[in-house]
Protein backbone atom coordinates (compact mmCIF):
# COMPACT_ATOMS: atom_id res chain seq x y z
CA UNK A 1 0.00 0.00 0.00
CA UNK A 2 1.04 3.39 -0.52
CA UNK A 3 1.22 6.59 1.68
CA UNK A 4 -0.96 7.31 3.96
CA UNK A 5 -3.57 10.44 3.71
CA UNK A 6 -2.89 13.34 6.25
CA UNK A 7 -4.11 13.02 9.66
CA UNK A 8 -5.76 15.76 11.32
CA UNK A 9 -6.94 15.52 15.07
CA UNK A 10 -9.98 18.04 16.17
CA UNK A 11 -10.19 17.87 20.11
CA UNK A 12 -13.69 19.43 21.19
CA UNK A 13 -14.00 21.13 24.42
CA UNK A 14 -14.39 23.96 26.81
CA UNK A 15 -12.33 22.35 29.36
CA UNK A 16 -9.31 21.66 27.25
CA UNK A 17 -9.14 25.16 26.30
CA UNK A 18 -9.52 26.44 29.95
CA UNK A 19 -7.20 23.89 31.56
CA UNK A 20 -10.09 22.18 33.40
CA UNK A 21 -9.05 18.47 31.50
CA UNK A 22 -5.42 17.71 29.40
CA UNK A 23 -6.29 16.59 25.92
CA UNK A 24 -4.93 13.19 26.61
CA UNK A 25 -7.18 11.95 23.39
CA UNK A 26 -4.84 13.37 20.90
CA UNK A 27 -2.00 11.29 22.26
CA UNK A 28 -4.00 8.13 22.17
CA UNK A 29 -4.98 8.60 18.38
CA UNK A 30 -1.54 9.55 17.74
CA UNK A 31 -0.39 6.15 19.37
CA UNK A 32 -3.08 4.26 17.93
CA UNK A 33 -1.76 4.92 14.65
CA UNK A 34 1.89 4.24 15.53
CA UNK A 35 2.06 1.09 14.00
CA UNK A 36 2.09 2.52 10.65
CA UNK A 37 4.71 4.80 10.92
CA UNK A 38 1.71 7.79 10.51
CA UNK A 39 2.49 11.34 12.04
CA UNK A 40 -0.34 13.60 13.00
CA UNK A 41 0.09 16.72 10.58
CA UNK A 42 -2.28 19.03 12.54
CA UNK A 43 -3.92 18.89 16.08
CA UNK A 44 -6.63 21.52 17.04
CA UNK A 45 -8.39 22.33 20.49
CA UNK A 46 -11.64 24.36 19.91
CA UNK A 47 -14.49 25.00 22.23
CA UNK A 48 -18.13 23.61 22.48
CA UNK A 49 -19.56 26.14 19.68
CA UNK A 50 -20.85 24.98 15.80
CA UNK A 51 -19.20 27.41 14.43
CA UNK A 52 -15.41 26.80 16.15
CA UNK A 53 -15.85 23.14 15.24
CA UNK A 54 -17.00 24.12 11.41
CA UNK A 55 -13.89 27.13 11.45
CA UNK A 56 -11.62 23.34 12.83
CA UNK A 57 -13.20 21.55 9.81
CA UNK A 58 -12.62 24.14 7.24
CA UNK A 59 -8.50 24.08 7.96
CA UNK A 60 -8.56 20.43 6.64
CA UNK A 61 -8.21 19.74 3.26
CA UNK A 62 -9.92 16.63 0.61
CA UNK A 63 -8.20 13.55 0.90
CA UNK A 64 -7.30 14.22 4.74
CA UNK A 65 -8.02 11.69 7.99
CA UNK A 66 -9.90 13.82 10.44
CA UNK A 67 -10.10 12.21 13.67
CA UNK A 68 -12.84 14.18 15.98
CA UNK A 69 -12.99 13.79 19.81
CA UNK A 70 -15.62 15.31 22.08
CA UNK A 71 -19.20 16.62 22.24
CA UNK A 72 -20.72 13.16 21.20
CA UNK A 73 -22.90 12.98 24.50
CA UNK A 74 -26.53 13.91 25.28
CA UNK A 75 -25.80 18.10 27.33
CA UNK A 76 -26.80 21.03 25.60
CA UNK A 77 -22.78 21.78 24.68
CA UNK A 78 -22.31 18.31 23.04
CA UNK A 79 -22.62 19.51 19.18
CA UNK A 80 -20.34 17.94 17.52
CA UNK A 81 -22.82 16.15 15.37
CA UNK A 82 -24.62 19.02 14.41
CA UNK A 83 -21.49 20.99 13.58
CA UNK A 84 -20.82 18.07 10.85
CA UNK A 85 -23.95 18.11 9.65
CA UNK A 86 -23.36 22.15 8.98
CA UNK A 87 -20.25 22.08 7.90
CA UNK A 88 -21.20 19.00 5.24
CA UNK A 89 -24.10 20.42 3.94
CA UNK A 90 -26.23 17.45 4.84
CA UNK A 91 -29.54 16.65 7.22
CA UNK A 92 -29.25 15.00 10.86
CA UNK A 93 -32.20 12.27 11.06
CA UNK A 94 -32.44 9.84 13.60
CA UNK A 95 -30.38 6.49 12.68
CA UNK A 96 -32.12 3.04 14.03
CA UNK A 97 -28.73 1.47 13.83
CA UNK A 98 -27.79 3.65 16.13
CA UNK A 99 -30.62 3.91 18.30
CA UNK A 100 -30.56 -0.09 18.61
CA UNK A 101 -26.81 0.40 19.76
CA UNK A 102 -27.89 2.70 22.68
CA UNK A 103 -31.38 0.69 23.90
CA UNK A 104 -29.03 -2.63 23.86
CA UNK A 105 -26.65 -1.10 26.13
CA UNK A 106 -29.23 -0.15 28.49
CA UNK A 107 -31.22 -3.13 28.61
CA UNK A 108 -27.88 -4.83 29.23
CA UNK A 109 -27.30 -2.53 32.19
CA UNK A 110 -31.10 -3.44 33.30
CA UNK A 111 -31.58 0.57 33.12
CA UNK A 112 -34.30 2.80 31.46
CA UNK A 113 -32.50 5.11 29.22
CA UNK A 114 -33.72 8.48 29.55
CA UNK A 115 -34.88 10.16 26.94
CA UNK A 116 -32.52 12.97 26.43
CA UNK A 117 -29.97 10.15 25.09
CA UNK A 118 -32.42 9.85 21.94
CA UNK A 119 -29.75 12.39 20.54
CA UNK A 120 -26.96 10.66 20.30
CA UNK A 121 -28.84 8.55 17.56
CA UNK A 122 -29.19 11.58 15.46
CA UNK A 123 -26.10 10.84 12.51
CA UNK A 124 -25.04 13.33 9.89
CA UNK A 125 -25.81 11.97 6.50
CA UNK A 126 -22.90 10.23 4.98
CA UNK A 127 -21.67 8.79 7.90
CA UNK A 128 -22.68 5.78 10.04
CA UNK A 129 -22.72 4.44 13.47
CA UNK A 130 -19.47 2.11 15.31
CA UNK A 131 -21.07 0.50 18.50
CA UNK A 132 -19.76 1.63 21.96
CA UNK A 133 -17.98 -1.03 23.60
CA UNK A 134 -17.74 0.99 26.78
CA UNK A 135 -20.44 4.00 26.64
CA UNK A 136 -23.63 4.97 24.71
CA UNK A 137 -21.91 7.31 22.33
CA UNK A 138 -21.86 5.14 18.98
CA UNK A 139 -18.85 6.51 17.17
CA UNK A 140 -19.10 8.00 13.98
CA UNK A 141 -17.51 7.35 10.33
CA UNK A 142 -17.50 7.82 7.10
CA UNK A 143 -16.87 10.49 4.23
CA UNK A 144 -18.05 13.99 3.66
CA UNK A 145 -16.61 16.87 1.21
CA UNK A 146 -13.78 14.53 0.39
CA UNK A 147 -12.61 13.86 3.60
CA UNK A 148 -13.08 10.60 5.89
CA UNK A 149 -14.59 11.65 9.26
CA UNK A 150 -13.99 9.60 12.51
CA UNK A 151 -16.18 11.29 15.25
CA UNK A 152 -15.22 9.63 18.93
CA UNK A 153 -16.72 10.56 22.37
CA UNK A 154 -14.43 12.82 24.00
CA UNK A 155 -14.45 10.54 27.76
CA UNK A 156 -11.29 8.59 27.27
CA UNK A 157 -11.90 5.20 28.31
CA UNK A 158 -14.94 5.54 25.62
CA UNK A 159 -12.31 6.85 22.83
CA UNK A 160 -10.13 3.78 23.83
CA UNK A 161 -12.66 1.53 23.66
CA UNK A 162 -13.39 2.40 19.93
CA UNK A 163 -10.12 3.39 18.49
CA UNK A 164 -9.29 -0.16 17.91
CA UNK A 165 -12.62 -0.91 15.58
CA UNK A 166 -11.92 2.58 14.10
CA UNK A 167 -7.97 1.61 13.29
CA UNK A 168 -8.81 -1.84 12.03
CA UNK A 169 -11.57 -0.26 9.90
CA UNK A 170 -9.16 1.97 8.20
CA UNK A 171 -6.66 -0.27 7.61
CA UNK A 172 -9.24 -2.58 5.89
CA UNK A 173 -9.89 0.13 3.56
CA UNK A 174 -6.29 1.05 2.66
CA UNK A 175 -6.81 4.35 4.44
CA UNK A 176 -3.81 3.65 6.41
CA UNK A 177 -0.42 1.96 4.61
CA UNK A 178 0.78 -1.07 5.58
CA UNK A 179 2.24 -1.92 9.11
CA UNK A 180 6.18 -1.12 9.26
CA UNK A 181 8.27 -3.12 11.57
CA UNK A 182 8.32 -0.44 14.61
CA UNK A 183 10.70 -1.49 17.48
CA UNK A 184 9.12 -0.23 20.92
CA UNK A 185 11.02 0.24 24.45
CA UNK A 186 9.86 1.63 27.62
CA UNK A 187 13.02 2.97 29.89
CA UNK A 188 13.38 3.59 33.37
CA UNK A 189 16.27 5.77 35.35
CA UNK A 190 17.69 7.65 32.43
CA UNK A 191 17.25 11.10 30.95
CA UNK A 192 16.21 11.92 27.22
CA UNK A 193 19.66 12.88 26.42
CA UNK A 194 21.35 10.29 27.65
CA UNK A 195 19.61 8.05 25.58
CA UNK A 196 19.99 9.44 22.77
CA UNK A 197 23.42 8.98 23.64
CA UNK A 198 23.04 5.48 24.03
CA UNK A 199 21.24 5.47 20.00
CA UNK A 200 23.57 7.52 18.49
CA UNK A 201 26.21 5.09 17.10
CA UNK A 202 22.81 2.53 15.97
CA UNK A 203 21.17 5.30 14.53
CA UNK A 204 24.46 6.57 12.39
CA UNK A 205 25.26 3.14 11.27
CA UNK A 206 21.32 2.86 10.10
CA UNK A 207 20.04 5.95 8.22
CA UNK A 208 16.70 5.82 6.72
CA UNK A 209 14.75 4.83 9.76
CA UNK A 210 12.22 7.26 12.15
CA UNK A 211 13.31 7.80 15.54
CA UNK A 212 11.46 8.77 17.87
CA UNK A 213 11.71 9.44 21.94
CA UNK A 214 9.28 11.66 24.76
CA UNK A 215 9.70 11.51 28.58
CA UNK A 216 7.22 10.14 30.68
CA UNK A 217 6.33 9.44 34.45
CA UNK A 218 8.31 6.13 34.28
CA UNK A 219 11.49 7.33 32.68
CA UNK A 220 11.93 8.00 28.55
CA UNK A 221 10.25 5.78 25.58
CA UNK A 222 11.67 4.87 22.16
CA UNK A 223 10.00 4.37 19.14
CA UNK A 224 12.13 2.95 16.07
CA UNK A 225 10.10 2.72 12.82
CA UNK A 226 10.33 1.56 9.11
CA UNK A 227 8.23 3.15 6.77
CA UNK A 228 5.27 1.12 5.68
CA UNK A 229 5.77 -0.82 2.29
CA UNK A 230 9.60 -0.96 3.05
CA UNK A 231 11.55 -3.90 2.38
CA UNK A 232 12.12 -6.54 5.17
CA UNK A 233 15.72 -5.84 5.46
CA UNK A 234 14.66 -1.79 6.30
CA UNK A 235 15.40 -2.75 9.57
CA UNK A 236 17.49 -5.92 9.99
CA UNK A 237 17.75 -7.87 12.63
CA UNK A 238 21.58 -6.86 13.52
CA UNK A 239 20.29 -3.27 13.89
CA UNK A 240 17.52 -4.59 16.57
CA UNK A 241 20.34 -6.80 18.50
CA UNK A 242 22.86 -3.94 18.37
CA UNK A 243 20.06 -1.63 20.03
CA UNK A 244 19.10 -4.03 22.89
CA UNK A 245 22.55 -4.11 23.90
CA UNK A 246 22.96 -0.51 23.59
CA UNK A 247 19.85 -0.01 25.98
CA UNK A 248 20.53 -2.80 28.06
CA UNK A 249 18.62 -3.00 32.03
CA UNK A 250 17.12 0.00 31.27
CA UNK A 251 14.58 -1.56 29.45
CA UNK A 252 11.57 -2.76 31.29
CA UNK A 253 9.06 -3.22 28.31
CA UNK A 254 8.78 -3.39 25.03
CA UNK A 255 4.99 -3.17 24.61
CA UNK A 256 2.33 -0.27 25.47
CA UNK A 257 2.57 -1.32 29.19
CA UNK A 258 3.64 0.95 32.87
CA UNK A 259 5.87 -0.01 34.56
CA UNK A 260 3.56 -0.94 37.43
CA UNK A 261 2.09 -3.39 35.01
CA UNK A 262 5.22 -4.59 34.20
CA UNK A 263 6.29 -4.97 38.04
CA UNK A 264 2.72 -6.73 39.12
CA UNK A 265 3.18 -9.45 35.96
CA UNK A 266 6.60 -10.45 37.45
CA UNK A 267 5.32 -10.58 40.96
CA UNK A 268 2.71 -12.72 40.13
CA UNK A 269 4.38 -15.04 38.18
CA UNK A 270 6.73 -15.84 41.06
CA UNK A 271 3.69 -15.86 43.31
CA UNK A 272 5.80 -13.07 45.86
CA UNK A 273 4.32 -10.48 47.56
CA UNK A 274 5.35 -6.67 48.23
CA UNK A 275 4.60 -3.93 50.53
CA UNK A 276 5.67 -0.32 50.78
CA UNK A 277 6.95 2.07 53.70
CA UNK A 278 6.32 6.07 52.07
CA UNK A 279 7.14 8.77 53.42
CA UNK A 280 8.13 11.88 50.58
CA UNK A 281 5.79 10.21 48.38
CA UNK A 282 2.30 10.45 50.94
CA UNK A 283 0.85 6.72 48.93
CA UNK A 284 2.18 7.38 45.48
CA UNK A 285 3.55 3.89 44.81
CA UNK A 286 1.03 2.10 46.85
CA UNK A 287 -1.48 3.84 44.46
CA UNK A 288 0.39 2.66 41.52
CA UNK A 289 0.74 -0.84 42.80
CA UNK A 290 -2.56 -1.36 43.27
CA UNK A 291 -3.66 0.60 39.89
CA UNK A 292 -4.02 -2.42 38.00
CA UNK A 293 -6.38 -5.21 37.75
CA UNK A 294 -5.37 -8.31 39.80
CA UNK A 295 -3.03 -6.44 42.28
CA UNK A 296 -4.49 -8.20 45.19
CA UNK A 297 -2.62 -11.20 44.08
CA UNK A 298 0.68 -9.59 45.23
CA UNK A 299 0.28 -6.41 47.21
CA UNK A 300 -0.35 -6.79 50.82
CA UNK A 301 -0.28 -3.22 51.85
CA UNK A 302 1.88 -0.50 52.96
CA UNK A 303 2.28 2.41 55.67
CA UNK A 304 2.72 6.28 55.27
CA UNK A 305 5.03 7.60 57.90
CA UNK A 306 5.37 11.27 57.14
CA UNK A 307 6.00 12.44 60.65
CA UNK A 308 9.58 11.26 62.38
CA UNK A 309 7.63 9.73 65.08
CA UNK A 310 5.36 7.51 62.73
CA UNK A 311 8.22 6.08 61.12
CA UNK A 312 9.32 5.07 64.76
CA UNK A 313 6.07 3.55 66.65
CA UNK A 314 4.99 2.22 62.94
CA UNK A 315 8.45 0.64 61.41
CA UNK A 316 10.28 0.43 64.69
CA UNK A 317 12.56 3.19 63.05
CA UNK A 318 15.04 3.52 65.37
CA UNK A 319 15.22 7.19 67.35
CA UNK A 320 19.01 7.06 67.61
CA UNK A 321 19.30 6.76 63.08
CA UNK A 322 16.41 9.82 62.98
CA UNK A 323 18.17 11.71 65.56
CA UNK A 324 22.15 10.87 64.42
CA UNK A 325 20.98 10.85 60.50
CA UNK A 326 17.83 12.56 59.81
CA UNK A 327 15.08 11.05 57.98
CA UNK A 328 16.30 11.31 54.58
CA UNK A 329 19.16 9.15 55.07
CA UNK A 330 20.55 5.66 54.37
CA UNK A 331 20.43 4.10 57.65
CA UNK A 332 16.43 5.13 58.22
CA UNK A 333 15.60 4.23 54.68
CA UNK A 334 16.91 0.75 55.19
CA UNK A 335 15.20 0.34 58.67
CA UNK A 336 12.02 1.59 57.16
CA UNK A 337 12.46 -1.25 54.51
CA UNK A 338 13.44 -3.78 56.56
CA UNK A 339 10.07 -2.90 59.09
CA UNK A 340 7.89 -2.76 56.47
CA UNK A 341 9.21 -6.48 55.33
CA UNK A 342 8.83 -7.74 59.03
CA UNK A 343 5.50 -5.97 60.00
CA UNK A 344 3.82 -7.11 56.47
CA UNK A 345 5.10 -10.53 55.85
CA UNK A 346 5.87 -9.62 52.66
CA UNK A 347 8.86 -11.08 50.20
CA UNK A 348 9.89 -7.64 48.84
CA UNK A 349 9.62 -4.12 50.22
CA UNK A 350 10.06 -0.74 49.62
CA UNK A 351 10.82 2.40 51.37
CA UNK A 352 11.33 6.16 50.50
CA UNK A 353 12.43 9.00 52.08
CA UNK A 354 13.01 12.32 50.30
CA UNK A 355 13.33 16.17 50.43
CA UNK A 356 10.71 16.65 47.30
CA UNK A 357 10.49 20.59 47.69
CA UNK A 358 10.02 23.45 47.32
CA UNK A 359 11.19 24.05 51.22
CA UNK A 360 13.46 21.60 53.34
CA UNK A 361 16.15 21.52 51.60
CA UNK A 362 19.71 22.28 53.50
CA UNK A 363 23.46 22.43 51.87
CA UNK A 364 23.75 18.91 52.75
CA UNK A 365 20.71 17.73 51.30
CA UNK A 366 19.21 20.07 48.94
CA UNK A 367 15.94 19.42 47.77
CA UNK A 368 15.11 16.66 45.75
CA UNK A 369 17.83 14.13 47.94
CA UNK A 370 15.89 11.30 48.09
CA UNK A 371 17.01 8.08 49.38
CA UNK A 372 15.36 4.70 47.89
CA UNK A 373 15.72 1.57 49.88
CA UNK A 374 14.56 -2.31 48.52
CA UNK A 375 14.14 -5.17 50.89
CA UNK A 376 14.41 -9.22 49.65
CA UNK A 377 14.08 -11.88 50.73
CA UNK A 378 17.81 -12.48 51.63
CA UNK A 379 19.62 -8.48 51.25
CA UNK A 380 19.11 -5.20 51.99
CA UNK A 381 19.85 -2.43 49.29
CA UNK A 382 19.26 1.68 49.07
CA UNK A 383 20.57 4.39 47.38
CA UNK A 384 20.55 7.98 47.27
CA UNK A 385 19.00 10.50 44.32
CA UNK A 386 19.39 14.05 43.81
CA UNK A 387 16.30 14.74 41.78
CA UNK A 388 16.44 18.09 39.69
CA UNK A 389 12.92 18.51 39.52
CA UNK A 390 9.48 20.61 41.37
CA UNK A 391 7.58 18.88 43.79
CA UNK A 392 5.21 17.00 41.26
CA UNK A 393 7.82 16.12 39.48
CA UNK A 394 10.28 15.13 42.30
CA UNK A 395 7.76 12.63 43.84
CA UNK A 396 7.20 11.14 40.18
CA UNK A 397 10.68 10.52 39.85
CA UNK A 398 10.65 9.06 42.72
CA UNK A 399 7.58 6.48 41.97
CA UNK A 400 9.02 5.56 38.78
CA UNK A 401 13.11 4.86 40.91
CA UNK A 402 11.55 2.74 43.49
CA UNK A 403 9.41 0.24 41.09
CA UNK A 404 12.20 0.34 38.56
CA UNK A 405 14.17 -0.69 41.67
CA UNK A 406 12.45 -3.27 42.62
CA UNK A 407 11.81 -4.43 38.79
CA UNK A 408 15.62 -5.00 38.31
CA UNK A 409 15.83 -7.13 41.31
CA UNK A 410 12.97 -9.46 40.52
CA UNK A 411 14.91 -9.43 36.84
CA UNK A 412 18.49 -10.04 37.95
CA UNK A 413 17.88 -12.27 41.27
CA UNK A 414 17.03 -11.12 45.31
CA UNK A 415 21.09 -10.71 45.50
CA UNK A 416 21.23 -8.11 42.62
CA UNK A 417 22.09 -4.71 43.88
CA UNK A 418 19.86 -2.93 41.78
CA UNK A 419 22.08 0.28 41.47
CA UNK A 420 25.35 -1.30 40.51
CA UNK A 421 23.46 -2.02 37.16
CA UNK A 422 24.29 1.54 36.01
CA UNK A 423 26.03 4.74 37.43
CA UNK A 424 23.42 7.17 39.85
CA UNK A 425 20.15 8.91 37.19
CA UNK A 426 22.63 11.38 35.98
CA UNK A 427 19.83 14.77 35.79
CA UNK A 428 22.98 16.60 33.96
CA UNK A 429 22.47 14.37 30.63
Amino acid sequence: MGMAAPVKIIAVGDELLEGRTLDSNSRDIQRALGGHAVQVELVQMVPDRQDAIVQALDRTTEGDLVFMCGGLGSTPDDLTREAVAVWGGVDLPEDERAMEMIRARYRRRGRAMHPVVARQARVPAGLRPVANPVGSAPGLVGRLRGRHLILLPGFPAELNGLLPLMVAELRGSGLLPAEGRVLTYRLAQITELALVDLCRPVMDSHPGLKWSWWVTDWGVDLRVAAPGGCADDAMPQEMADALEAALGHHVFSRRDQDLAAVVQKMMLARAATCGVAESCTGGLIGGALTANPGSSGFFRGGFLVYADDAKSKLLEVGEADLAGHGAVSEPVARAMAAGCRRKLGCDYALAVSGISGPGGGTEGKPVGTTWVAVATPSALFAHCYRFPADRRRNRLLTVAAALDSLRRVLQFGDDADPWSLTAAWDFRA
